[in-house]
C-alpha cells in the first residue's frame, strides 16, 4: 500500500498550484549538495475534490430530529413546510409538493424521501445538497415548483473501510475503499426498524385506546441502497458508475371498524401498499482548461402498487397499478470566454413510457378539492400505456460586467411528447455587489411541468389538458458579518396557471373529467440569520411569511391552499462541548394549517346505515399553531478498539400533539343528528432515540 505524507502548507500550495499536471509531481531540494536530491510526492486526484461534504452538508447532517438525515433537515430551511402534517411530502414556498424536481448527481430520481419519514440517503454518502425554491435557472426542466439537487461524494482512495450504523430506527452497512491506483467506490444499504414496533395481526388503537378497525398484516418498512465507483482516468477526465433504489411497503387490514370502512364499505378487507425505484447511471466528467463537459446516461424504473378490498370472497379486490419507465441522456457544457464571461448549455431527451393499470372507481378531485375519499364515481378496469418523453435544450450567459454588477440570462426550450406542446422559457438573474460583503438579486423565470399522470388518462382523465405553468419572480438581499455571521431577506411572487380543476355533473363539459380552470398564487418574504461554525458553535434562525391561494375560474372563488403556512419559525444550535461531546436543538413552530370544516352528516348514498360528511367552506378554518423541540447528544468513543460514535436523541421533547386532521366519528354516528367530529394528530409523540455509529 501506498505511504502518504503528511504534507506542508508549502507542499500544499503546490498541490493546488499544479492541480491541472500529471498525478505525480517532483519538487527538487536545490540546496548546495546537489548530488542528495529529497523527493515529496504528492498524490492528487480528481475526484477527491468531491470525496469531502460540504461544510452546509455536514451542519444538517448534525441538526436534531433528523437521525442524521440532511434532507430532513431541509424543513428547517426557509419557506419549506411539510404538507399535511409533520410526515408529509415538502411544499416550497407555496407550490404543491407534486411540482418539485429530485435530481441526485446530475440525474432524476425516482423519490428522495421514504412514505415514513426519512430520505433515502445515508448520511455518510450527500456531499451538497441544493434547494433551489424559486427563480433558478435554465439547467433545470420538468418543475414548477422548487428542484431538490442533492450531490453524493465521491468515494476515498483509502483502505476499505466498513461502517455499521445501528439506531432505534433504521440499521445500515457502509462500505468504502480503494479498487486500483486510480479507482476507489463506496456502496450502502440500510433497513428500517419499525417493522419491530409492530406485531402481525396486533389491531392498532386509536388515539383514545379504542381499536381502530385497522390490523397489521405486514408492519411498515422501507429499505436503500446507493453505490458509487469512480475512475480517475487522467487529471481531466472522470467517470463514474452509480447505482440507487429504494422500497417501502405496508400491508393491514380493514375491518367493518375501521373510518375508512365505514366511508366506503368497498375498501373492507385487505389492503396492501408498496412503492420502489432502481436506477443505475454512467456519467463522464471533462475538465479542459476553458471548457468543462458532463455527460451522462441513467436507467430509471419507479413502480407503485395499491390494493384494497380483498377478502377471500373478492381475492382481486381493487387496485391501482403505476410503473415508469425512463432512460435519461444529459449533458452539461460551461465553457470560459475569459475570467469574468462564460456561457452555459444544457440539453436532455428523458425518453419515458408510463403503464397505468387500475380496478377503481372513478375519483373526480385535485388539490382544492376537500374530500377526495368518499366522492365516487362509476368503476372502471382499464391498462393504459403513454409516452411522456420530453426533451429540453438550455443556454445561460453569466457575466460579470464590472466589479459591481453580474447577469444571469437564460432561455431554455422544452417540449412535452404526450401534450404536444413546446414552451420557450426566459429565465434571468441580475446582481448588485453594495460592497464586497453585500449583494441585491433578483430573480426571473417561466417554468411548465406536465399534468400528474391521472388527470390525463384515457377514460379516466382528460388527455388534452394543458401543462401547467408557472412564473417566478424573486428580489433579495444578502451580507456577510464578522466572526462568520451572516443575514439574508428574500421576497417571492409565484404565478401559477392552468392548474387542473375537476368537473362536476353540472358542468356542460362534464365529460372532460378536467379542465386547465385553477389558477393560484403565492407570495412571501423569508429571513436567514445564520452563523457559520467558529471555534465551538454554530446555529440559524429562520423565519417565513407566506401566503398560498388557489382561484377556480369558473366561479372565481379563491380559497386557501391546503398546504397554505402563514408564519413558520425554525431555530437550529449546534455546540461542540469539548473533544468527546456535540450537543444541539431545533425548535420549530409555525401557523396551523388550514382545512375544511365539517358542519354535517349526510347519508351514504353507496351504502344504507352509512354515513358521509358535509364540508363547509373548503379550506377556511385553521388548526391550532404547531410547534416541537429536538434535542440531540453526539459522543465520541471507541468500543472494542474501534472508532464509534453514540448518537441520543429525543424527538418532540415535550410531546406536542399537533392537529393535523380532522373526520366524523365514524364508529358513533347513527344518523345524520349526530355531528361528531374528532381531531387527528400528525402522530408525532415524543421519540426517543439510540444510534451507534462503528468504523473498522
Amino acid at each position: 500500500m501506498k505511504t502518504q505524507l503528511v504534507l506542508t502548507p508549502i507542499a500544499l500550495l503546490l498541490a493546488s498550484l499544479f492541480a491541472n499536471s500529471p498525478l505525480c509531481q517532483e519538487v527538487t531540494d536545490t540546496a548546495s549538495d546537489t548530488s542528495k536530491i529529497d523527493r515529496i510526492e504528492i498524490s492528487y486526484k480528481r475526484s477527491s475534490v468531491m470525496s469531502e461534504i460540504t461544510e452546509n452538508a455536514e451542519k444538517l447532517i448534525a441538526m436534531p430530529g433528523t437521525n442524521g438525515d440532511p434532507l430532513q433537515a431541509a424543513f428547517a430551511l426557509p419557506g419549506v413546510v411539510a404538507a399535511g402534517g409533520a410526515m408529509g411530502s415538502p411544499a416550497v414556498r407555496g407550490s404543491s409538493p407534486e411540482d418539485n424536481l429530485f435530481e441526485i448527481d446530475f440525474m432524476p430520481a425516482g423519490y428522495i424521501f421514504h412514505d415514513f419519514g426519512q430520505s433515502i440517503f445515508n448520511r455518510h454518502l450527500v456531499q451538497d445538497f441544493q434547494l433551489y425554491s424559486a427563480g433558478y435557472g435554465s439547467s433545470y426542466s420538468g418543475a414548477s415548483g422548487a428542484v431538490f439537487d442533492v450531490t453524493l461524494r465521491n468515494p476515498k482512495h483509502q483502505a476499505i473501510q466498513t461502517t455499521i450504523d445501528l439506531s432505534l430506527f433504521n440499521s445500515g452497512i457502509f462500505i468504502e475503499g480503494q479498487v486500483s491506483e486510480n479507482s476507489a467506490f463506496y456502496f450502502s444499504a440500510r433497513k428500517s426498524m419499525l417493522p419491530l414496533f409492530f406485531d402481525e395481526g396486533e389491531e392498532l388503537e386509536d388515539e383514545d385506546g379504542e381499536l381502530s378497525g385497522i390490523s397489521i398484516n405486514d408492519p411498515p418498512d422501507d429499505n436503500d441502497y446507493q453505490g458509487k465507483w469512480v475512475w480517475d482516468i487522467n487529471s481531466r477526465n472522470v467517470l463514474s458508475m452509480s447505482l440507487t433504489g429504494a422500497r417501502d411497503s405496508a400491508a393491514i387490514n380493514l375491518n367493518e371498524r375501521a373510518d375508512i370502512s365505514l366511508k366506503i364499505p368497498e375498501y373492507q378487507g385487505d389492503a396492501e401498499f408498496k412503492q420502489k425505484f432502481n436506477s443505475q447511471s454512467i456519467v463522464w466528467d471533462h475538465y479542459g482548461k476553458n471548457l468543462q463537459i458532463k455527460s451522462g446516461i441513467a436507467y430509471l424504473h419507479d413502480n407503485e402498487r395499491l390494493e384494497l378490498g380483498k377478502s377471500p370472497g373478492n381475492p382481486d379486490g381493487l387496485f391501482v397499478d403505476s410503473d415508469k419507465k425512463q432512460i435519461s441522456y444529459k449533458s452539461r457544457l460551461n465553457y470560459q470566454l475569459n475570467q469574468a464571461h462564460h456561457v452555459i448549455v444544457d440539453g436532455a431527451y428523458y425518453d419515458v413510457t408510463e403503464q397505468y393499470a387500475y380496478d377503481m372507481f372513478l375519483q373526480l378531485c385535485t388539490e382544492i378539492d376537500p374530500d377526495c375519499e368518499s366522492e365516487l364515481g362509476e368503476r372502471f378496469t382499464d391498462v393504459s400505456s403513454i409516452d411522456t418523453s420530453n426533451q429540453f435544450v438550455g443556454i445561460t450567459d453569466v457575466w460579470t460586467l464590472s466589479q459591481s454588477w453580474q447577469t444571469e440570462l437564460g432561455l431554455q426550450w422544452q417540449h412535452n411528447n404526450y401534450s404536444k406542446e413546446s414552451f420557450v422559457l426566459p429565465r434571468f438573474a441580475l446582481k448588485y455587489f453594495i460592497t464586497d460583503n453585500s449583494t441585491i438579486s433578483a430573480k426571473y423565470g417561466k417554468y411548465n411541468r406536465l399534468q400528474d399522470i391521472e388527470y390525463i388518462l384515457p377514460t379516466i382523465g382528460n388527455p388534452a389538458l394543458l401543462s401547467q405553468t408557472a412564473t417566478h419572480s424573486t428580489l433579495g438581499f444578502e451580507q456577510h458579518l464578522a466572526n462568520e455571521w451572516s443575514w439574508s431577506i428574500e421576497t417571492y411572487y409565484k404565478d401559477m396557471q392552468d392548474l387542473p380543476l375537476a368537473l362536476s355533473d353540472e358542468q356542460s363539459d362534464a365529460n372532460l373529467q378536467y379542465s386547465n380552470d385553477v389558477a393560484g398564487k403565492a407570495y412571501g418574504v423569508d429571513l436567514l440569520i445564520n452563523k457559520n461554525r467558529t471555534e465551538s458553535w454554530y446555529g440559524w434562525l429562520s423565519l417565513s411569511y407566506a401566503k398560498s391561494e388557489r382561484t377556480n375560474l369558473r366561479d372565481n372563488t379563491t380559497i386557501n391552499y391546503y398546504a397554505d403556512t402563514p408564519l413558520v419559525l425554525n431555530m437550529v444550535l449546534n455546540y461542540q462541548l469539548n473533544n468527546t461531546w456535540n450537543l444541539g436543538f431545533n425548535f420549530t413552530a409555525r401557523s396551523g394549517q388550514p382545512y375544511t370544516p365539517i358542519i354535517g352528516v349526510k347519508e351514504n348514498p353507496r351504502a344504507d346505515g352509512y354515513f358521509l360528511p358535509v364540508y363547509g367552506q373548503p379550506y377556511s378554518k385553521r388548526f391550532d399553531l404547531a410547534h416541537r423541540l429536538d434535542v440531540r447528544a453526539e459522543r465520541k468513543s471507541t468500543l472494542w478498539g474501534l472508532d464509534a460514535t453514540w448518537v441520543f436523541e429525543i424527538m418532540n421533547v415535550y410531546g406536542q400533539d399537533n392537529v393535523s386532521y380532522i373526520d366524523l366519528d365514524y364508529q358513533n354516528i347513527h344518523s345524520t343528528n349526530d355531528l361528531l367530529v374528532k381531531e387527528e394528530t400528525d402522530d408525532f409523540t415524543l421519540r426517543p432515540s439510540v444510534g451507534l455509529s462503528i468504523t473498522f
